[in-house]
């Protein structure tokens, strides 16, 4: 057995597997939880679980690898963490193609007849005709929701890179 180092693909490919598995898994928690506190619940946790979960497969990949530096476990963190976003897209792209038929925006609309729902808009966005905003969600096709989800994965790819990254530290060697 070599102890060769992957390519930073191929580790972070195999990171994402996992990570990928438990934020698609959050995505669909989230998604049936909004009627049910306690499996939305669940869902945060696996977010936030996976952050841990990343950052002890950079710990190990740095045990295995001690020559790396930490601007090379940064990179892995982050291409890790696009790559789960990808595979998250897949999932949530299923979800709202095979699954959801509707349940989100028709979710959505009832919450605009909420008369609170909508002072609490009218006070984030006191120049949008409420009217007109929940036309336009109502009109939205798979496509735009999922453009908006890639577009969010992708932002949120570099904070949790950093969190898991950030700790990783060298190990440290034995002394004689």
């Amino acid at each position: 057995m070599t102890n060769e180092r992957p390519s930073l693909m191929n580790a972070a490919g195999w990171m994402a597997l996992p990570v990928g598995a438990m934020w698609s898994l959050s995505f669909l928690c989230a998604m049936y939880g909004i009627g049910q506190p306690l499996l939305s619940l669940l869902g945060q946790a696996l977010a936030i679980v996976s952050i841990f979960m990343l950052n002890r497969q950079l710990t190990n990949y740095r045990r295995l690898f001690p020559a790396v530096s930490w601007l090379h476990i940064m990179q892995l963190s982050l291409v890790t963490c696009l790559l789960a976003g990808l595979l998250t897209d897949v999932a949530q792209y299923a979800y709202f193609l095979w699954l959801d038929g509707g349940r989100m925006l028709s979710f959505l609309s009832e919450a605009f007849q909420s008369e609170a729902y909508r002072e609490s808009l009218k006070k984030l966005m006191p120049e949008a005709d409420l009217a007109e905003v929940q036309k336009m969600i109502q009109g939205m096709s798979v496509r735009d929701i999922m453009s908006q989800l890639v577009i969010y994965n992708v932002m949120i790819a570099l904070p949790v890179s950093l969190l898991a990254a950030l700790p990783v530290r060298k190990s440290k060697e034995p002394k004689n």
